[in-house]
């Protein structure tokens, strides 16, 4: 979610996750990944990309055929009183959510809930502008021509730095939607678009039959990626995860770190880090549950059809006319000479990127509470991305 792009440990604490049910345990008394290349390259990548991106919490997977062969955590979770990242630390995914969500609106297209190219008036009426022309495939792929939001004057003071930001009272759509204005050109261009997304969620919180049954739906859907507990992967607030929660670091143009969880009064989550209604950043979990994700829809295809997800990671035209891959709520790049299919994301401090190389059934996905002028997520990930092409075939 980014809504505008938007201590230091000396050091990196590594470890096999462990406590996680379905996933084997190592012995305590074995070394580390000693007589395995591949994890030993990817040891050595994940502590030189941690110290160059300043250490900042990290925790980092890569599932392979649906196995867990390498994980590792370092860093704080929280800088003050200092609480060391750990296996089953939660994370903010901001805009890695936006793929989550548009999974599960594909979902709906293939149960009939939902259809790819009629207006979303059909759904909500006249709630949004542009309702009437706007459709479900421009939502994903961010070619509805909605203006950002967050830039709005009606909605910017709601937020961090606003006059009337409050991290302790709930967003409502209503809230939003007072920011949301006639979209520009629908379907004529990309434009990435946070709106889009928000607008989405109410789309199928409204088909869902509102926001509680929406989340009962998001539950049940999550179950059938492994991800069936909220300690993976969620939507859903909740003040008990706040113990499990990092806090979200922002480098400041001092080079001091701003704690988004302190900096603004918050007692708890900051109401505006995921859940509804923000359909472009909804959820949060620990890299596990991301990997999980993309496993189970890109290795498994089992979270929709074959050939939705084939739709879906194909780059809209609209996308490809300015040289880049965006499809539906998903993209792909090239690191290592291999091709990755997943998204990334940053907001509240927060950073992420997961992807999944389709053509090896190999899933990496990376989560840090640290974002600068670059995304510390998308720095590690890459590094690691390097070092498994390296070192597998």
């Amino acid at each position: 979610m980014i809504k505008g792009l938007r201590l230091a440990v000396p050091l990196l604490a590594l470890s096999i996750v462990t406590g996680v049910p379905g996933i084997p345990q190592a012995s305590a008394a074995a070394p580390r990944n000693s007589g395995n290349p591949v994890a030993a390259a990817l040891d050595r990548a994940f502590a030189k990309a941690a110290a160059k991106a300043g250490d900042p919490g990290v925790q980092a997977v890569v599932i392979r055929d649906g196995r867990l062969i390498w994980s590792a955590n370092s860093g704080k979770a929280v800088d003050d009183p200092p609480a060391p990242v750990t296996d089953s630390t939660m994370f903010c995914f901001a805009s890695f959510g936006k793929m989550i969500l548009g999974t599960y609106a594909l979902r709906q297209v293939e149960r009939g809930t939902l259809a790819l190219d009629k207006p979303i008036s059909a759904y909500i009426g006249k709630e949004v502008p542009g309702s009437n022309v706007v459709t479900l495939r421009m939502l994903l792929t961010h070619t509805a021509g909605y203006p950002d939001l967050y830039a709005d004057p009606k909605t910017a003071p709601l937020f961090a730095g606003g006059a009337h930001y409050d991290p302790n009272r709930p967003y409502t759509f209503a809230m939003l939607a007072k920011g949301i204005r006639e979209p520009v050109d629908p379907g004529k261009r990309y434009d990435y678009s946070n709106t889009g997304f928000i607008i989405l969620a109410r789309v199928l919180s409204k088909t869902a039959g509102g926001d509680e049954a929406f989340e009962r739906a998001l539950r049940l859907f999550l179950q059938r990626a492994g991800s069936q507990t909220g300690n993976l992967l969620t939507a859903e607030r909740s003040q008990d995860a706040f113990h499990r929660f990092a806090h979200g670091y922002s480098v400041e143009s001092s080079g001091k770190l701003s704690d988004f969880f302190t900096a603004f009064g918050a007692t708890g989550i900051p109401t505006d880090l995921y859940g509804l209604p923000f359909g472009d950043g909804m959820f949060a979990g620990t890299a596990l549950g991301g990997a999980r994700f993309l496993n189970a829809l890109y290795t498994r295809k089992e979270l929709l059809r074959p050939g939705t997800v084939k739709q879906m990671i194909t780059p809209s035209p609209q996308s490809v006319a300015l040289g880049d891959t965006y499809g539906m709520a998903t993209y792909s790049i090239t690191v290592g000479g291999r091709a990755w299919q997943g998204h990334s994301g940053a907001y509240g401090g927060f950073t992420s990127r997961g992807a999944t190389d389709m053509a090896r059934g190999v899933t990496l996905m990376v989560v840090t509470n640290r974002e600068g002028e670059d995304s510390a997520a998308d720095k590690i990930w890459e590094e690691l991305a390097k070092a498994y092409a390296s070192t597998t075939h």
